[in-house]
């Protein structure tokens, strides 16, 4: 099979749908299917921010302000592509190169799948809600209604994707990276409290550090590392608001990491914190748990709502003291075998073998039917 991926960016810095791509695409490969990709250059810095293993790249130079995603030449590449693909997977919906993908799909008549990676939770917080809702009367969703799957990042978010009135909904399972799944650090060698995403305001990096400082856990020798991009705009900055709590001695920030530098916190950290506002999934919590951590999350991270409804871990309210406490039970001696059932629960079920094998099934699935 052919399959034309189309996304905003392939930059890390664009967080969760990136990860999809470079984790989903080289096992599409593997599975025998002829993978392409186009998408801008949106935050793009590397040439490693420009390329997807298992998949042949156009990645086209932005035009025009960035939060409309058009790309030079984007029409032309475009028609070329959709026209030699078995089918299009669209990731994202705000973004004319999403548009115009799937307008290329329906005229040549190739099925597309769109995923709105969450956009429509409750909770998710738009920065320009007129513009959002204009766009997506006029222009996104006639042209979802036409799409051959709707793609729900969880079984939540599809119900969410069907109050809006889409009909062909499907929820497919996200993965890790299998490497994760080789982790076996024992649990009294890891050390330290690990935030790992972009710093953005959604993810409340202030709730985790306020949550770090209230534990004290760098009294029994856990660190708090912050790994990931500080987000522009802001409205605090991390560093000093670590300073203001007194806990700036004990708090790294480290910025970006690849992927080796990645695999290396998730082996020998021992409890990763995510505050977030809104996650439609949360693939940052899947890779922490596939390696062995345990972890802490808000109660609006759906990956671990649904490991609290199958029986393998706990949410919480985003509030300060609780995280807190839930900091300290989880990187005590005693939390080793909370970790490890939430270990097993995530590697066996969110793996990209899985989410490949889906997609093969929504394909051969007739339009006519949903699930």
């Amino acid at each position: 099979m052919r399959i034309l991926h189309v996304a905003l960016g392939t930059s890390r810095k664009l967080g969760g749908p990136t990860t999809l791509l470079r984790g989903l695409l080289p096992v599409q490969r593997e599975r025998g299917h002829e993978v392409t990709i186009v998408a801008t250059d949106m935050g793009a810095e590397t040439p490693a921010d420009r390329e997807v293993e298992g998949a042949r790249a156009r990645i086209l130079p932005l035009v025009g302000p960035g939060r409309l995603c058009y790309g030079r030449g984007m029409r032309g590449v475009l028609r070329e592509e959709v026209a030699r693909a078995d089918v299009v997977h669209l990731h994202g919906v705000y973004g004319l190169i999403i548009i115009e993908a799937m307008r290329a799909a329906r005229r040549a008549d190739v099925p597309y799948l769109v995923a709105p990676h969450g956009v429509w939770t409750p909770n998710h917080a738009p920065n320009n809600p007129a513009l959002n809702s204009a766009w997506d009367r006029l222009l996104l969703v006639p042209l979802m209604k036409d799409a051959h799957r709707v793609v729900a990042d969880s079984g939540r978010d599809a119900g969410y994707l069907r109050e809006r009135g889409f009909e062909r909904v499907t929820d497919m399972a996200l993965g890790v990276d299998p490497a994760l799944h080789l982790i076996d650090t024992p649990w009294p060698e890891r050390r330290g409290v690990l935030f790992l995403s972009r710093v953005a305001r959604k993810k409340r990096v202030d709730l985790a550090i306020e949550a770090y400082a209230g534990s004290r856990l760098w009294e029994q020798g856990h660190r708090l590392t912050v790994a990931g991009p500080i987000e522009p705009g802001l409205p605090y900055d991390p560093r000093e608001l670590a300073a203001r709590l007194g806990i700036a001695a004990h708090v790294d920030f480290v910025g970006a990491v690849e992927e080796r530098e990645r695999r290396e916190l998730l082996a020998r950290q021992r409890v990763f914190i995510l505050a977030s506002d809104d996650e439609s999934f949360g693939i940052a919590v899947a890779e922490a748990a596939s390696a062995g951590m345990a972890v802490v999350s808000s109660d609006r991270v759906v990956a671990m709502l649904d490991a609290e409804h199958d029986g393998a871990a706990r949410t919480f309210p985003q509030d300060s003291a609780v995280l807190a406490k839930a900091l300290r039970a989880a990187a005590s001696d005693d939390g080793a075998d909370a970790a490890a059932t939430l270990r097993d629960y995530a590697r066996a079920r969110w793996t990209w073998e899985h989410a490949a094998q889906q997609i093969e099934e929504m394909v051969a699935s007739p339009q006519t039917t949903s699930r």
